[in-house]
């Protein structure tokens, strides 16, 4: 959805912001932004009132959301940008806000309880692009400066603001693109970000969105995306790094890690490593052989929590294994 220059705008299908343009019934309204959205998008969806156009907080602004039952969006019979809901007790009005949800969001959280508070006058999601690097685990968006000292920081770590990379500048997708991390400081006057590392440095010209804590929980149930490599290394001769997975004090959930042996002749050893009271130690080791064991391991096949780098290495017997390519996909949960 696009926005003015300058201002930060909810985006993404989880939350969709709509300003109310006409008011055909207690259960039907247009919203002239959601022109162009496919037929039934949003059906099962539900509306919720952001807030209203004259600035109060009745009705039907802190009731809890209304389904969304029809959704024209893109031509056919009925007004476009037509929303077709539950009833709320008081009919929408003109200018009023709302956000249409995905039912992920609208029934994980009892929203009637935030129609005080910073959430009712800051969104679920702002977006801005990267101007600056100034230092390591920083990046710089000036048009999300002045949003309050501490806006975004809860050093307790337990509902802290996340940076997730929308988009990186060049437009391939490459990393840090679809990562997230929490916020650890925020410089209101200048809109300077620091975060907890990406695997790749933020750039300039990346696009950034600030997510609200409760919409990262519920994004987090839908885990970060499967990440799948491969490398090449001489295996009988040392030990060797297949895959370091997580980040240095971040709490992550690993729910799943595939190790590819089918290019192995001999014994494959596998091991894990992760820090013991700031100490690296080894915590996994087992020896496997294609012939027996198959030419794939599920080396985790359950949930794992980390909160630092787990590290997996594998070392062979065999010197015919020296230039071979093991491949291994996982799947990472933030905390």
């Amino acid at each position: 959805m696009a926005g003015g220059s300058g201002s930060p705008v909810i985006i993404d299908e989880l939350a969709q912001l709509a300003i109310v343009s006409q008011v055909i019934s207690a259960t039907q309204f247009v919203a002239n932004g959601l022109a162009g959205f496919d037929n039934g998008s949003f059906v099962g969806y539900s509306v919720w009132v952001l807030s209203k156009v004259d600035g109060t907080t009745t009705a039907p602004k802190g009731e809890t959301p209304k389904a969304i039952t029809v959704f024209v969006g893109s031509g056919g019979s009925g007004l476009i940008g037509a929303v077709t809901h539950a009833a709320f007790t008081v009919p929408l009005s003109v200018g009023d806000s709302v956000l249409i949800l995905h039912p992920a969001v609208a029934n994980a959280v009892d929203l009637t309880t935030l129609v005080t508070g910073s959430f009712d006058t800051f969104p679920l999601c702002l977006r801005g692009t990267v101007t600056a690097v100034p230092g390591a685990n920083q990046f710089t968006i000036p048009t999300l400066a002045g949003l309050g000292a501490g806006k975004f920081i809860d050093l307790s770590g337990v509902s802290p603001y996340y940076a997730f990379v929308f988009r990186d500048a060049a437009g391939g997708g490459a990393a840090p693109q679809n990562e997230s991390r929490p916020i650890t400081n925020y410089a209101t006057l200048t809109g300077n970000f620091s975060a907890n590392a990406f695997t790749v440095p933020v750039g300039i010209g990346d696009e950034i969105l600030i997510i609200h804590p409760f919409l990262a929980r519920i994004m987090n149930l839908y885990g970060q995306p499967p990440v799948t490599g491969s490398l090449v290394a001489n295996w009988q001769a040392a030990e060797q790094n297949i895959v370091s997975i997580g980040t240095a004090n971040t709490k992550n959930k690993v729910q799943t890690l595939f190790i590819n042996m089918s290019t192995i002749a001999g014994t494959l050893t596998i091991r894990m490593y992760h820090p013991i009271a700031g100490v690296e130690r080894q915590v996994y080791s087992q020896t496997f052989t294609v012939a027996a064991d198959g030419p794939g391991r599920w080396t985790i096949n359950g949930t794992v929590g980390i909160f630092d780098v787990l590290r997996v290495t594998a070392q062979s017997n065999n010197a015919a294994d020296n230039g071979a390519a093991i491949a291994y996909s996982y799947m990472l949960e933030s905390m």
